[in-house]
């Protein structure tokens, strides 16, 4: 068995290409009116869901049998194995959605709505739900030290931030040049949501049936 560090880098990467989440990041910065401040406040907003996700992470892998050192690993074969079905359910909808509902834009440039929007975004992202959740609750099992364990976890989450994160450091550092690029990544994005959003589902539902199976 691989060991937790491994394990969850590739949950980590999956669960921060969340195209959601950085469309909405995107219209936050790119809006009439809207800047720094407002993407900031988004981030802040996305922060507060996944600290949320991250206590029930920890609370539910707590509770489970530690992980041995080698071998079977039944619960969370297990675990996977049904969260690589989800993913496969959230990938097949998102085709059929193709050209359907974009995510919203701000509803106008306050703090607040910003922060809310951020919120929003996070708490119905699944797809981030799905691949984040397995990866704190293998580090809950891993019977790793307060002090690693809390950096993981940092980790863990800093990437699964990271389509909120990104954006407003990179237009800081190149300012009008890196504004119209995003707004070119956003229409971008925005047409091609639906496949993108069903191909990164399937490639980790894969992901995870495959550990899970491994696992057993």
């Amino acid at each position: 068995m691989t060991s937790p560090p491994l394990d969850v880098v590739p949950l980590a990467l999956g669960a921060a290409v969340s195209p959601m989440l950085l469309v909405g990041q995107m219209r936050t910065l790119t809006a009439p009116g809207s800047g720094l401040r407002q993407s900031w406040a988004y981030v802040a907003g996305n922060a507060v869901v996944v600290a949320g996700w991250a206590l029930v992470g920890l609370g539910s892998g707590g509770s489970l049998p530690a992980r041995s050192a080698a071998g079977a690993d039944p619960v969370s074969a297990g675990l996977r194995l049904v969260l690589a079905a989800v993913l496969l359910a959230i990938g097949a909808r998102a085709l059929q959605r193709e050209g359907g509902a974009a995510s919203p834009a701000p509803g106008g440039h306050s703090l607040a709505r910003s922060f809310g929007l951020g919120i929003a975004l996070m708490a119905g992202n699944l797809t981030s739900l799905v691949l984040y959740l397995p990866a704190l609750q293998d580090l809950a099992r891993s019977g790793l030290a307060a002090g690693p364990l809390v950096a993981l976890v940092l980790l863990v989450s800093l990437v699964t931030l990271a389509p909120s994160l990104l954006p407003p450091v990179l237009l800081g550092l190149t300012g009008a040049w890196g504004r119209s690029r995003l707004e070119q990544l956003c229409h971008w994005t925005l047409a091609h949501q639906g496949r993108i959003n069903g191909g990164l589902c399937f490639l980790f539902a894969a992901y995870l049936g495959w550990s899970g199976v491994a696992r057993l």
